[in-house]
């Protein structure tokens, strides 16, 4: 009988990048309702303290058995991560998720009734509030995961702060007895909520004030003005204007990683590629603490550089009949050769007479084959043209005149002679279209004029 096993979750999962988004919105809600509470002196245990004891309890769980990293290694041996862990967050998360209220009230119910015990166990919410020591850490993962931009990102993690920030200046103004004490739990919350927005907006309309004659309501008031004047000097200031000031090196290694991304989102490279790339140059920032200077396409490693060539080119390899039934080895080294061209309406692309130096595949758009003036052939999406002055080593017999604004694949002649010495049947093909395009071309100039 097989042994059951639980898998240990892969560091670059989308479950990891879930998780994290679940377990920020549960700390958010998590602080703001059972600050709520101590605040308040409730100190019920009923579903909602049940639910989030299941999630911080499941949140130990999934840290025990999810993949680490440590500098450029991920770590997958699973008592490395446990070691790892036990020695980090665990006390921190163990004593958040522990439902000391529920543990006491099963072995000993009768001290529940004890006033001193249940000042202690008041005490114990704040223990959920050591969550909140995973927040910055849980971000950045979420950031890396997701290739976020710093800027987003540095708002989002302010905006997280700012909610928990007008969230206990409001209970504090509780705390001091500046809400009417005659009103519910929650008008009081409400009222105080209102004050704090209206005083860290600086808008405040004159009809909630501190009392003149409570220093403490003074103070309180002064501290959340100057929280609020902070709050306005961040959201003004210029973003990219902070990570620029930041280490030139960095900044540097930064915005080439911004140019990076821009590179593979315009040509679709798809998502797994594109984190194959952004570890290539985090790993020469962490080795080096720079950052390549030259196109992408040159400074990557040969074999990443040619998987993006390899999905950059699908499209010309899928549609030129001649690749085809080319097998891997031949096709990967042809999309190495391949160099892309852009022609516009009327552009001539081969002119009848030139010596051939070059052949083309069309990727897009229409071209139209040309013999001493006059129009004698289309050629569409798909269709090679250039190959018969490679082959012969002869001048251009006709020329070929865009019609449309035209994608195509250059291959040089030195690239071409080696790929039909190395790959017979490449060879074969190509004489075999040129022959064919060769008779069809003459067919059609001997033709009658009508």
């Amino acid at each position: 009988m097989s042994k059951f096993s639980i898998p240990v979750i892969p560091y670059d999962s989308k479950f990891r990048v879930f998780w994290n988004v679940f377990i920020v919105l549960s700390i958010l809600a998590a602080t703001i309702i059972f600050s709520y509470r101590m605040v308040h002196g409730e100190d019920k245990t009923d579903f909602i303290y049940v639910l989030f004891t299941v999630i911080f309890s499941l949140d130990i769980f999934v840290n025990l058995n999810l993949s680490v990293k440590k500098k450029l290694d991920v770590i997958s041996d699973r008592p490395t991560i446990i070691k790892t862990y036990l020695r980090s967050w665990f006390i921190f998360d163990f004593l958040a998720a522990f439902p000391f209220p529920i543990f006491i009230g099963l072995f000993r119910p009768e001290t529940l009734h004890n006033p001193v015990v249940a000042n202690i166990l008041a005490s114990f919410w704040f223990f959920r509030l050591l969550k909140l020591t995973k927040a910055s850490g849980t971000f950045r993962e979420i950031q890396t995961a997701l290739n976020i931009n710093p800027g987003v990102m540095r708002l989002s993690v302010f905006a997280f702060w700012f909610i928990q920030m007008v969230h206990f200046i409001a209970l504090g103004w509780i705390m001091i007895g500046a809400v009417e004490q005659n009103r519910s739990h929650m008008d009081q919350y409400i009222r105080a909520l209102y004050w704090t927005v209206t005083t860290v907006a600086t808008i405040g309309y004159g009809d909630y004030y501190p009392n003149h004659e409570k220093n403490v309501e003074i103070i309180f008031t002064i501290v959340a003005q100057i929280f609020g004047v902070g709050m306005y000097g961040y959201i003004i200031g210029n973003v990219s204007g902070l990570i620029a000031n930041l280490d030139v090196a960095k900044a540097n290694f930064l915005k080439k990683l911004e140019e990076v991304n821009d590179y593979m989102r315009t040509k679709s490279v798809p998502a797994p590629l594109q984190q194959k790339v952004r570890n290539y140059y985090n790993y020469l920032w962490e080795t080096q603490k720079s950052a390549a200077t030259g196109s992408v396409m040159e400074e990557l490693p040969y074999t990443l550089a040619m998987e993006i060539s390899l999905f950059m080119n699908r499209g010309i390899l899928e549609k030129v009949s001649l690749f085809r039934n080319a097998n891997d080895i031949f096709i990967r080294e042809i999309t190495q050769l391949l160099k892309p061209m852009v022609f516009l309406p009327n552009d001539y692309i081969i002119r009848q007479g030139e010596f051939g130096d070059c052949m083309y595949f069309l990727s897009v758009g229409d071209v139209e084959v040309v013999v001493n003036n006059n129009i004698v052939a289309h050629l569409g999406t798909g269709s090679p043209f250039g190959e018969t002055a490679l082959i012969q080593g002869e001048k251009r017999t006709a020329s070929i005149r865009a019609v449309s604004y035209c994608d195509v694949y250059k291959l040089e002649k030195s690239d071409f002679d080696v790929l039909r010495s190395k790959y017979p049947e490449f060879d074969t093909q190509v004489k075999q279209v040129a022959e064919a395009n060769m008779r069809d071309t003459q067919a059609k100039t001997k033709q009658p004029k009508e």
